[in-house]
């Protein structure tokens, strides 16, 4: 059954979106969720998650991450500082990556979808699609057009002139795990720029609050290189689960009561 979430910021779009899972027995598929300012959150509900995360980390050695961590696979914040670098922070950001690569191989020896978004591993070389979808929105913006669709980042094909691969052909035949990710795509309407991204499948509480924030920070970047406002961030689930007897295995017991506490701290935020 799909499910459509549309919300203001990331934890009211996570905790709407989680709630509906655990209604629905915690699987769904084509799970679709809107934020309208895919980098706001309250605080609050991060602190909640990340504690319920910690727990379970301590408790079972479990592999399941903080938001943070999660968030940086897809853009690592601290490395982008335009107010300090001015143009040259994004060559900056490119360039920290290449040089802990071999450090970040450590954890995944995948690598991070920040990785294969920035040197995509080309046939004869690496291949930065993320500047590539950058310079022709610019160009755009530029030529005063106002809308386009044609700014991808596939992750499950082999690069060429508009798709932003993630997934290597030949490499990537795991069928859970990373990479989770299969595409990106940015379309520009009334000179504001909105990411969709599709997931084939997503573990809500391991990976969903901090993949929402990431994604959000990639939309941020691409808009602000570009010289054009952020719009909205839409990320589609083909299957989706609050890893109540799936993914971590937290239990419908402890989830349900993570969740309450997170509805809770959105109340009182307001």
């Amino acid at each position: 059954m799909a499910l459509f979430v549309s919300e203001k910021d990331v934890s009211t779009a996570w905790v709407a979106a989680l709630g509906m899972l655990v209604a629905s027995g915690g699987d769904a598929v084509n799970l679709t969720v809107a934020i309208a300012d895919p980098t706001a959150e309250h605080e609050g509900v991060r602190r909640i998650l990340d504690r319920f995360i910690g727990e379970r980390r301590r408790a079972t050695r479990n592999s399941v991450e903080l938001v943070s961590t999660v968030a940086n696979t897809l853009f690592p914040a601290a490395w982008y500082i335009p107010e300090r670098l001015g143009k040259d922070a994004a060559e900056h950001l490119y360039e920290l990556e290449r040089s802990t690569r071999q450090v970040s191989r450590r954890r995944n020896r995948r690598g991070t979808y920040f990785e294969r978004m920035v040197a995509w591993p080309g046939p004869q070389e690496e291949f930065n699609q993320l500047d590539q979808v950058v310079q022709r929105l610019r160009s755009a913006r530029q030529r005063g057009h106002q809308r386009g669709h044609e700014y991808e980042v596939g992750l499950a094909m082999p690069a060429d002139e508009i798709a932003m691969p993630v997934l290597v052909p030949g490499t990537d035949r795991y069928t859970r795990g990373f990479p989770c990710l299969s595409h990106l795509s940015f379309s520009l309407l009334h000179g504001v720029v909105h990411l969709l991204a599709v997931y084939r499948s997503h573990d809500f509480i391991s990976r969903g609050y901090g993949n929402y924030l990431g994604l959000g920070r990639v939309l941020q970047f691409v808009a602000q290189e570009s010289g054009l406002p952020a719009g909205e961030l839409t990320c589609v689930s083909a299957s989706a689960t609050a890893e109540i007897n799936r993914g971590a295995n937290f239990g419908y017991a402890r989830v349900k009561a993570m969740l309450e506490d997170c509805q809770s701290a959105l109340v009182t935020s307001q």
